[in-house]
């Protein structure tokens, strides 16, 4: 397995919409696969923010990861933000999601992010074994979440 940048592999943007979609497309009122698209098209850079990072295994699509700028619309004040980490059914508990967010947390030591954010509806857990601490518990979306931080 191998993590890259998306902006190197356009080609695994429709198989990362379509799973992105189908687990978070609900959050979205009116989203699309199309917009979905074009919003992970936007989240292509190599050297800033916004980035993706995507997990290979030869030519196949394994899962994901982002560093942005906002994933809260009701907590703008915070940012950058690790967000869509996610990887396809059958290839979860490999490692793979721990070594997507282990990249991203490189990333923003490169970028020289001061605190990296993230909120989690069921994964607090998985990120406090990878170095992230609570910041508080808190609603979003209707449902209890929890925002995580990781100084780089």
């Amino acid at each position: 397995m191998r993590i890259e940048y998306l902006s190197d592999h356009p080609e695994a943007m429709a198989k990362l919409a379509e799973w992105q979609h189908a687990e978070w497309g609900n959050l979205r009122p009116g989203d699309t696969l199309e917009k979905r698209m074009v919003r992970l098209a936007g989240m292509s850079k190599r050297d800033r923010i916004p980035l993706t990072v995507v997990a290979l295994e030869a030519t196949q699509v394994l899962g994901s990861a982002s560093l942005i700028e906002h994933d809260m619309e009701t907590r703008m004040e915070l940012r950058p933000w690790l967000a869509g980490v996610f990887v396809g059914e059958q290839y979860r508990r490999r490692g793979i999601g721990a070594e997507l967010v282990r990249w991203i947390m490189a990333e923003a030591r490169k970028l020289k992010v001061p605190l990296l954010y993230l909120y989690t509806v069921h994964s607090e857990k998985f990120y406090a074994a990878l170095g992230w601490t609570l910041q508080e518990r808190t609603s979003y979306r209707e449902q209890p979440v929890v925002i995580m931080t990781y100084k780089p």
